[in-house]
């Protein structure tokens, strides 16, 4: 866009993800004559920035009824729906442009690629789950260079039809063309068929039941490294450690550049359990082969500030955030970098590495963390825009949802504040940091049943380490001694409110 447009610090907020701050300037903004279409176009950005996609989608389609003839805003309400999911409706529009003189060759080509991904669609539908993997095997370089972003879905479908050895060719297929994907936890959960990632009954049943099928197929020859992760994966969805760890002998023995991303769950696992000697030893064997990758330099990164040694962390990330291979991976770097300040207590810090994170063009976590910062640093209405953003993006985003109840709590807003621990726990019934917060903000309401409840869903060992004690206390305390043990938990805790117990190590002396 020219440099002197009346739209450019409209454009420069958008991009750094600051759509409130834009949406005030916009309300600013002249609107008359042949720029009304334009302002239409900035407030329908603004508002999918915001997640209000129904009302972008509308504001679009007044942009081009006001100019009908101009081909940017087919294209523009194009890449909307494609991005939501809809390729018939961009299709449709993408015709448009190519009849209002959009360039041929550019044009045809992304109208391939959203025609293919229209056919994988379609497919998926009916369940011919592996017409769809040829269908985004046979596309065109520049189309799978977007279909490489959505195999993962077709990989995950022909698991659950159990077409194992289809799967696995289209897996070896896709990591030989692309060994680092964009999405690093693709794998870790390959099952997405109506199984939450998180631990359940459901979860659970439906782990027992793939694992006695995947025991059933032919499981050698030249996929036998696959079965083994396979197994693994299912394993450790049933607790059984060692079992799982053992298939991750076989999965260690495939060639490491092209399938190092099998190794992130079983990496994962042994970070959750606490084994931080482990996962910085592997992963560090793991970056001997993939030195750009940077799932495992960050990972390693967590381990050996949960170990005790958080200066070395921060340093691994900078270490990470300066080898990064391309801007995206530097962006999602920098972001992980910012939150680890943040559960270091260095506030100032972090805000500094989210704001470039940001300025850079990086979405995912961005504002919950940012927002985070701003509750520490006490500023609640810049901790709110973020936070509100945050949650506007992902309703499901638990610590989101967990500073945004605790930026409520502390400007004694319990009304607020509430729901959103609610939410928080309804999420993760395991979510320690929205039990602490729930539990104060029931002491201020006068409600001590209600605090009575949620203290006893910290762990014992958290509550007898912020007492001083060797091991947990028999017998309940009262209501005094809960609030400081709660009031304690924050002050030592800093900027760390995430549900994964590991992190919990960073400011205690002990691995839970």
């Amino acid at each position: 866009m020219d440099k002197k447009s009346p739209f450019s610090a409209i454009e420069a907020l958008v991009k750094t993800g600051r759509f409130d701050e834009a949406a005030v300037a916009l309300k600013k903004q002249p609107s008359t004559g042949d720029q009304s279409w334009e302002t239409l176009l900035w407030r329908g950005r603004i508002e999918e920035g915001q997640g209000r996609l129904d009302a972008a989608e509308k504001t679009y389609g007044e942009a081009l009824r006001v100019n009908p003839a101009f081909n940017s805003l087919e294209r523009e309400l194009a890449r909307f729906y494609e991005n939501s999911g809809r390729p018939k409706e961009a299709e449709a529009h993408l015709l448009r442009a190519l009849e209002l003189g959009w360039p041929r060759e550019e044009g045809e080509a992304t109208l391939a690629r959203v025609r293919g991904q229209s056919s994988v669609n379609s497919l998926g539908e009916r369940g011919e789950f592996a017409e769809a993997a040829k269908v985004l095997d046979a596309q065109s370089p520049a189309a799978r260079a977007e279909g490489d972003r959505r195999w993962p879905w077709v990989f995950s479908a022909l698991l659950c039809e159990r077409k194992y050895h289809e799967a696995f060719r289209l897996a070896d297929s896709m990591l030989k063309k692309s060994p680092r994907l964009s999405n690093a936890n693709v794998f870790l959960w390959p099952w997405w068929h109506g199984v939450s990632s998180r631990y359940s009954a459901k979860k659970i049943k439906f782990c027992a039941q793939e694992f006695k099928r995947l025991g059933k197929a032919r499981a050698g020859g030249e996929f036998a490294g696959w079965f083994a992760y396979c197994r693994g994966v299912l394993l450790l969805g049933l607790g059984r450690s060692a079992e799982a760890m053992a298939e991750y002998e076989t999965v260690k023995r495939l060639r490491a550049p092209s399938y190092a991303i099998m190794h992130h769950p079983f990496v994962m696992h042994r970070l959750l359990a606490g084994d931080f000697k482990w996962t910085i030893s592997n992963c560090r064997a793991l970056l001997k082969h993939t030195p750009d990758y940077w799932w495992f330099q960050c990972r390693m990164a967590e381990a050996l500030m949960a170990d005790g040694d958080v200066a070395e962390g921060l340093r691994e990330f900078a270490r990470a955030e300066n080898g990064a291979a391309d801007e995206r991976a530097k962006q999602a770097i920098m972001t992980w970098h910012g939150a680890a300040l943040l559960w270091a207590g260095q506030y100032r810090r972090s805000l500094a590495k989210l704001n470039a994170s940001a300025k850079l063009g990086s979405r995912i976590w961005v504002n919950c963390w940012r927002g985070g910062v701003y509750v520490k640093l006490g500023k609640y209405a810049e901790a709110l825009t973020d936070l509100n953003l945050a949650v506007k993006t992902d309703d499901e985003d638990l610590e989101a949802h967990l500073w945004r109840g605790e930026a409520y709590r502390l400007m004694g807003r319990p009304k607020r504040a509430l729901p959103d621990l609610d939410r928080a726990i309804a999420l993760d019934s395991q979510y320690t940091w929205a039990y602490f917060n729930r539990a104060l903000l029931r002491d201020s309401m006068g409600d001590e049943r209600g605090m009575t409840a949620d203290f006893s869903m910290i762990p014992a060992s958290i509550v007898a380490a912020l007492r001083g004690k060797k091991r947990p206390s028999a017998g309940g305390l009262s209501r005094l001694e809960m609030r400081k043990v709660l009031e304690e938990g924050f002050r030592r805790a800093g900027g760390n409110r995430r549900p994964e117990h590991y992190l919990n190590a960073l400011w205690m002396n002990q691995t839970l």
